[in-house]
């Protein structure tokens, strides 16, 4: 079985740090947006998905991880409920393993120095290399590779 859960979307607010016995735990919520947009022009265009995380990668949040900021989550969907009222209400939070960043840095924050025909990656290119073969899908004719 296996109950992995992969989000990209932006803090709704900045997350919630606190410590529970010994360990440190942070919780934020990530607004997802959706892939189609309803009919209705009420409709919520995201959702709103509440991520829970620990130790380090609580550490790691509260000290990169503000309001607006683009990131992305890997973690597990747990399932709980509670009581309000008198009644059972059942909710949801994603238990992330892992955070990171999912915006491109800001053109000020870039380094400078890179040539203008080079893509604005940390990767090096090779000017000279030849790719004309590449996506060509007979080019390996009844020789595939697998």
């Amino acid at each position: 079985m296996l109950n992995n859960c992969t989000f990209i979307g932006r803090l709704v607010r900045e997350p919630e740090v606190r410590t529970v016995g010994e360990a440190k735990a942070a919780s934020f919520t990530l607004a997802v947006d959706k892939r189609f947009k309803s009919k209705n022009e009420n409709a919520p265009t995201a959702d709103f998905i509440p991520v829970s995380v620990w130790r380090s990668t609580a550490d790691f949040v509260e000290k990169y991880f503000h309001k607006g900021k683009q990131v992305s989550v890997v973690g597990s969907l747990e399932t709980y409920s509670y009581d309000k009222d008198g009644e059972k209400r059942y909710g949801f939070r994603i238990n992330a393993s892992e955070v990171g960043f999912a915006d491109s840095a800001k053109a000020e924050d870039k380094p400078s120095g890179k040539s203008g025909n080079q893509p604005d990656n940390d990767f090096p290119v090779d000017e000279d290399a030849d790719f004309s073969g590449f996506g060509d899908p007979n080019a390996f004719g009844d020789d595939l590779p697998f």
